[in-house]
């Protein structure tokens, strides 16, 4: 079988999971623990932490460390609403959104929150006019995937966000699980950004979401210590070694990878155009499909 989806999955790499089982046999202890094996686990998360946010110019403190990208969206997307509350209960985003979006703003609006849907064109591209047209002053949230997992459309985000820069109550949230490790991304960009590093060849059950240092949001699980108030548990430190690894070689190869798989993706368009009756769905300027990758 030639496995071909990995804009759902992709194999971990070997020197993923080599780091991930070196970190876990040589660092056993619980990071929040008063003593010299969780005072070593934790210094080691901290070290991660810095990597990673070294390499995607946040701070480190923004960091979230999550189960996946659909934690994190549904912690960016119900804390920002939930601590926006007072202001309004109004929030926009798109029909193209993945079901961890989706689904949380079902929820909210059984809450009483109302939501807007912003226009799409037949190249899967947002109507920023149109996004425009529906801001409001009790506008508390944008969201809006940054790549569409099914067309690859890139969407503008930098002009979204301009947009709403003229509503200072309104918060732009940015899922940017199918960006990272396929397209550079501008982590300045957003309040809060998540991404999953098994969509580039890290570990499954790992996520991310990058949350702006001032911003405050209501956690989905209390109780705990961990690495920030905004997640409580026990630190992965394992996972997130791996996580930072595979942040690490997808940001080394990024270039090298897009340039092969672009010419890939061109001669597979053009061979298609010479078959009758095909159809491509995904706009000339979307993001090819990561190439596969011998671990």
């Amino acid at each position: 079988m030639i496995y071909l989806d990995y804009s759902a999955n992709t194999p971990p790499d070997k020197r993923v999971l080599s780091r991930f089982c070196e970190v876990a046999s040589d660092f056993p202890g619980n990071a929040n623990s008063k003593h010299k094996s969780g005072y070593e686990a934790a210094e080691l998360q901290n070290e991660i932490s810095r990597h990673i946010a070294e390499m995607l110019d946040v701070l480190s403190e923004e960091i979230i460390y999550t189960s996946g990208a659909s934690e994190s969206n549904n912690l960016a997307v119900k804390g920002i609403a939930r601590a926006k509350r007072h202001i309004g209960k109004h929030i926009i985003t798109t029909p193209l959104e993945h079901p961890s979006v989706s689904a949380p703003l079902t929820f909210l609006q059984e809450q009483g929150y109302e939501i807007d849907m912003v226009n799409i064109g037949r190249d899967g591209k947002i109507d920023t006019g149109h996004l425009s047209s529906l801001l409001r002053k009790d506008t508390v949230l944008v969201t809006v995937s940054s790549v569409d997992s099914e067309l690859g459309t890139v969407q503008p985000i930098e002009q979204v966000q301009n947009i709403i820069k003229n509503y200072p109550d309104c918060l732009l949230h940015i899922d940017a699980t199918q960006a990272v490790g396929k397209i550079l991304v501008d982590f300045r960009i957003g309040d809060t950004i998540s991404f999953a590093p098994h969509k580039f060849f890290g570990i499954t059950g790992s996520g991310i979401l990058i949350k702006r240092k001032p911003l405050i949001i209501e956690p989905l699980i209390h109780g705990g210590s961990g690495t920030t108030v905004y997640r409580s548990g026990t630190p992965t430190v394992a996972l997130n070694a791996a996580a930072e690894t595979a942040l690490s070689l997808s940001l080394a190869a990024l270039n090298e990878n897009y340039r092969i798989v672009k010419e890939l993706n061109t001669a597979l368009r053009s061979s298609l155009k010479t078959i009758g009756g095909i159809t491509v769905n995904s706009p000339d300027d979307a993001v090819p499909p990561h190439p596969q990758y011998k671990c």
